[in-house]
Order: structure tokens, then C-alpha cells, then sequence
């Protein structure tokens, strides 16, 4: 018999939470859903199935997915999580003004979570950037709403999109240069 507590303990768990724990180093320490970090936001990440048991999912590590516990809180098992679709098509674009305006185009006019759009954009100035595709005649909406726990969030809207620029970067780049020399000749 083993008196080792550890190492019974390694034998018993060990096989279950491997997969959860490598899932969780694959999510890279943010929620699936929301896009919030563990790290910044404080919020404990979980292992969810993406398909139930009950509603015929496997308990396979692919059937799992990492979300924090406010996310997981609406989850009572009445939906199943879904994976956007669109996610995978907005993540391949290595411009952060295509992913971001892709996505803010996948929601069809309805509210994006800043947390979502800072994830795609994996950047610390993504702001900025949403703000930049105005310079390409896009109209943003962004407004704030309180969350059921008192929390304010941040949102965007999408009211109208305009065709991609070959270069969308280079082209804002040009509109600040021409925007800079009419303000140097107003003085």
C-alpha cells in the first residue's frame, strides 16, 4: 500500500487534471468568452464542456473549454457554449485593424464588449486603433453599460463599414500626414 500522500494523490488526479491544466495554458490565461486574463482581471478560469454529457459530449480533453466563472455563472446548462465562428476567420488577418474591424462587422450592429475587442487585438493600444478606422469612414459607436454585478463596461457598435484599403495601416497613415498639413497651414 502506498503511504505517500502525494504520490497517491499524483496517481488518483494526476490523469483528470493534465488535460484541463495544458487547456488552460492554451486559453494563455484568458476566458474564451469574454477575454478577460486571470491575471489582470483577477477572475478564476474553469474547464467547461463546450458540448454536455447530457447533451451528448464527450469527456475528451477537445470537448473542453476555458472560461471564467462569471461567464460560466450564466451557463446553467440550458445552452451550449458555442465557439464564434467568425473567430478563427478574424484571428488569420495580421492586420490589428482588420481584426478588429472584422469583428466589430461579424456582430451585424450588435454591441461588442471592449474585453473582446482587446483580446483581438492583442495589443495595449487597441483603443486607438478602433479609433482609427473612423479615418477610414467607418462609424463606431461606443458607449458604456452596467453589468448585473455593478460593473461598468465598455462597448462598440458598428453603424457603417467601408471597403478594405489595400493597405489599411499605410492608408491612415496618409490621412494623419494630410490631416497634420492642414492643420500646419490653419496657424
Amino acid at each position: 500500500m502506498n503511504r505517500n500522500p502525494k504520490r497517491h494523490r499524483q496517481k488518483r488526479w494526476g490523469g483528470a487534471c493534465r488535460p484541463r491544466q495544458a487547456l488552460r495554458d492554451q486559453a494563455q490565461g484568458r476566458c474564451r468568452m469574454c477575454g478577460r486574463s486571470a491575471e489582470k482581471h483577477g477572475i478564476v478560469l474553469i474547464a467547461v464542456h463546450y458540448v454536455s454529457p447530457e447533451g451528448g459530449g464527450s469527456n475528451a480533453s477537445e470537448n473542453l473549454r476555458v472560461i471564467c466563472d462569471e461567464c460560466n455563472a450564466g451557463n446553467d446548462g440550458s445552452f451550449e457554449l458555442r465557439e464564434p465562428a467568425w473567430m478563427g476567420a478574424v484571428m488569420a488577418h495580421k492586420s490589428v485593424h482588420m481584426r478588429l474591424g472584422e469583428t466589430l462587422k461579424a456582430s451585424q450592429g450588435q454591441p461588442v464588449a471592449a474585453a473582446t475587442l482587446k483580446f483581438i487585438a492583442n495589443q495595449d493600444n487597441w483603443p486607438q486603433r478602433v479609433r482609427e478606422l473612423r479615418y477610414l469612414g467607418w462609424d463606431i459607436d461606443s458607449f458604456n453599460r452596467k453589468m448585473p454585478g455593478g460593473r461598468v463596461s465598455s462597448f462598440y457598435r458598428l453603424k457603417e463599414s467601408q471597403p478594405w484599403p489595400e493597405d489599411p495601416a499605410g492608408a491612415i497613415r496618409q490621412y494623419q500626414r494630410e490631416r497634420a498639413q492642414q492643420n500646419k497651414s490653419l496657424r
